[in-house]
């Protein structure tokens, strides 16, 4: 049997419908695919199929198979110290241990390999997930599920960096807060932040806006918190203090419910061709004033040789320089000043676009990180 990497990717696997989580998560296994025969084992609440995408086994079971399985999940995911979000039994089937990694993408999938008694894993930190909780939520469920389950949340993900052989993060200042939380985490972790595949936007680069208002884009998971967070200062703070020819486009799946949404706010869902979307626009901005991690939405934006307003929250985890290839601005309201002065200055616009694009592309390339990410994997497999 050759060596093998298992990744267990705790939600649906998307071929279409990419979330950034899946974004990353394949990505890094198309980094190892020459060298380890790759596997990603997702689940579903409706589908399962195993399948084949660019040399990378993808395995999705369902989550459960009926009302009482349904039941017991969502009743351990409130109180179960033994909580795991993902269940599989496929990830686990004709593997030899002294051949084979496994990658959880997150702590939610820990107990599930601690069941197994599977020590030796790679940990992919998304983000500080613990931050989470730190979050408004602006839903009924998650302001329960926080309140009932974050302190066993936060245990279960100490936990798991304190075991695990190796930890993934997607910025230092990610791995800065796991170090202080958990300090014999410092020496195993490696920062492999979010990239691009910059090839993939070339051909998108001269499309422009043929419409006569400006196009101003944010893009992201509405579902994700600081995501809705961001909407709402768009709708509330931003885009009514706006000229009426400049358009607020938001791209993404489950856009929230905006009391009194303002006229030059659109909402588009789920976009097929979202860089098609990128090239359109004039400006793009990402408004967060939470989370952690580097966001896609940025390095996407860069890629595409866009001008970008963001906070310093935003555009965390990215090694940029104010003004040079981005502009970074704390204060939500003095978005508006800087989206109409860059309208005003094409000439501004086209050199801030260049200079990010050439910041990804030097910076935030995945091929950058694949001997790096090869070497975790054979010293976790020689790991004792």
């Amino acid at each position: 049997m050759s060596k093998q990497i298992r990744i267990l990717f705790p939600d649906q696997i998307h071929q279409k419908k990419l979330t950034g989580g899946f974004l990353r998560t394949f990505n890094l296994a198309k980094l190892s695919s020459k060298e380890f025969q790759t596997y990603i084992f997702g689940i579903s609440e409706n589908e399962g199929y195993k399948k084949k995408l660019d040399g990378i086994s993808l395995v999705q079971e369902k989550k459960y198979n009926n009302k009482l399985e349904k039941l017991k999940h969502y009743s351990e995911g409130l109180f179960s110290e033994n909580y795991s979000l993902m269940t599989s039994k496929k990830a686990f089937i004709d593997f030899n241990p002294e051949k084979t990694v496994f990658q959880i993408e997150g702590p939610l999938a820990y107990n599930l390999l601690k069941k197994r008694k599977i020590n030796n894993y790679v940990l992919d930190e998304h983000n500080v997930y613990w931050e989470f909780s730190e979050f408004p939520n602006f839903d009924f469920k998650s302001r329960i599920y926080n309140k009932l389950a974050s302190k066993r949340d936060k245990k279960l993900e100490i936990n798991a960096l304190k075991n695990a052989t190796h930890i993934l993060a997607c910025s230092d200042r990610d791995k800065q807060v796991m170090i202080k939380e958990v300090p014999e985490s410092e020496g195993k972790i490696t920062v492999i932040p979010n990239c691009v595949n910059t090839e993939e936007y070339g051909n998108y680069l001269k499309i422009e806006n043929v419409e006569n208002s400006f196009k101003v884009l944010f893009v992201g998971l509405l579902s994700y918190q600081p995501n809705t967070d961001a909407v709402n200062s768009i709708c509330k703070i931003i885009a009514p203090k706006c000229n009426e020819n400049v358009e607020f486009i938001i791209a993404g799946n489950n856009p929230p419910a905006i009391k009194n949404k303002p006229k030059n706010v659109k909402f588009l869902g789920y976009v097929e061709d979202l860089k098609k979307c990128i090239s359109e626009a004039d400006i793009c901005i990402a408004p967060l004033r939470y989370g952690s991690g580097t966001r896609f939405k940025i390095l996407e934006y860069m890629a595409m040789q866009k001008p970008i307003i963001s906070t310093s929250k935003g555009a965390e985890g990215i090694n940029y320089t104010n003004n040079k290839n981005i502009i970074i601005e704390d204060n939500i309201a003095n978005f508006i000043i800087i989206i109409e002065d860059l309208l005003k200055d094409e000439m501004r616009r086209n050199q801030l676009g260049k200079e990010a694009r050439k910041l990804v592309k030097d910076t935030y390339n995945w091929q950058i990180y694949k001997k790096t990410l090869n070497n975790i994997y054979n010293e976790v497999l020689n790991a004792d």
